[in-house]
């Protein structure tokens, strides 16, 4: 039991190494691309939505929006009744890293099952998906204390 915090970190850090060097080629670092993903499965999304999806804070948000837009990837529309809401959408300048990133995704994710059933597989899913809305539910109740 006291393995699986460790083997989640091995296995995220790992997974950072993997996307910082396959990611070398563009200017998308590997904690930006769930934000670039993000933005175009979902276009017209505010970074509010973003930062709830992701459970990222604003902060985080704001900079990786800032990044890439200055690069080119993104671009923000006001929303037409509030202002102060901005929408956000890909532009052509990303579809190659976009293909990169979802090109790159595939791969990693067939590392990580390799040899494993579809039985396995679906379990595997359950479980991280379980481990992971309690770490979320934890510092979400403990934030708003």
């Amino acid at each position: 039991m006291k393995k699986i915090s460790r083997m989640i970190s091995v296995i995220h850090r790992q997974g950072m190494r993997f996307f910082d060097c396959s990611l070398s080629k563009t200017e998308i670092g590997p904690g930006q691309q769930f934000f670039l993903i993000c933005i175009h499965e979902n276009p017209g999304i505010s970074m509010q939505q973003l930062a709830q999806k992701g459970h990222f804070d604003k902060g985080t948000v704001t900079k990786a929006v800032r990044k890439m837009e200055d690069q080119g990837y993104l671009r923000r529309e006001p929303d037409d009744c509030d202002k102060r809401i901005h929408h956000l959408f890909t532009t052509q300048e990303a579809e190659p890293a976009l293909q990169t990133i979802y090109d790159l995704r595939e791969k990693w994710n067939k590392i990580l099952l390799k040899d494993l059933t579809q039985e396995e597989i679906r379990q595997a899913e359950l479980l991280l998906t379980k481990i992971s809305d309690n770490a979320y539910s934890y510092i979400e109740k403990r934030r708003v204390k």
